[in-house]
């Protein structure tokens, strides 16, 4: 059991190295998409590019920004942290599991999508304010947080708000929504996921 631990722990180092790989791949990538060939770039994208490969998917993308990256890295932290905990304790149990896909779905998931709808709120809302066609039109082609602005939009049946208005409603409802959901993942469901005695 002892030697099944210390391989445990080692793949979980493995898979931690694997996932830095993949940070370094991503962000070399804004600078060259197209590593030369030969170069310490080059090898990166081949270590890494197969496994990624596997996430890419057109529903993933937000204009130019691809988030299939971050599922994949997402996937790789649970494995390694299922890892480093049976290396450590000797044993998983099915609570110690969930809690650990809890943790992974907040952080790798809920809590990037809803970041990064609140950055195109507070533009929005800079846009509304100052009344910049530019910054609009840039804003307009990033719809993920029209669901919310609608919703807010559809509230004022009566009458018609400024755009400012509605922006300043749908950036407090999604600061709050990011509140509460961060609250359930990390307050509620995972301490009730780790107390599972199975």
């Amino acid at each position: 059991m002892h030697a099944l631990m210390k391989v445990s722990l080692f793949f979980a180092r493995l898979l931690e190295l694997y996932s830095f790989l993949i940070w370094i791949r991503i962000i070399i990538s804004w600078f060259r998409p197209y590593p030369r060939v030969g170069s310490f770039t080059y090898y990166i994208a081949k270590a890494v590019d197969p496994y990624l490969s596997v996430f890419r998917s057109d529903k993933a993308r937000m204009g130019m920004l691809d988030f299939s990256p971050i599922f994949a890295i997402g996937i790789i932290s649970v494995a390694a942290s299922l890892l480093s905990v049976f290396g450590t304790l000797g044993f998983l149990t099915l609570g110690i599991i969930l809690a650990q896909i809890v943790q992974a779905l907040w952080v790798y998931c809920v809590s990037i999508f809803l970041f990064f709808m609140i950055i195109l709120q507070i533009f929005r809302l800079i846009a509304a304010v100052t009344h910049n066609p530019a910054m609009y039109a840039a804003n307009t082609q990033m719809h993920l947080s029209d669901p919310i602005t609608n919703i807010v939009r559809g509230c004022f049946s009566k009458s018609i708000p400024k755009d400012s208005t509605v922006s300043l409603i749908a950036l407090a409802v999604t600061i709050g929504l990011y509140i509460v959901l961060k609250v359930l993942f990390l307050e509620i469901l995972y301490p009730w996921a780790l107390s599972l005695p199975i």
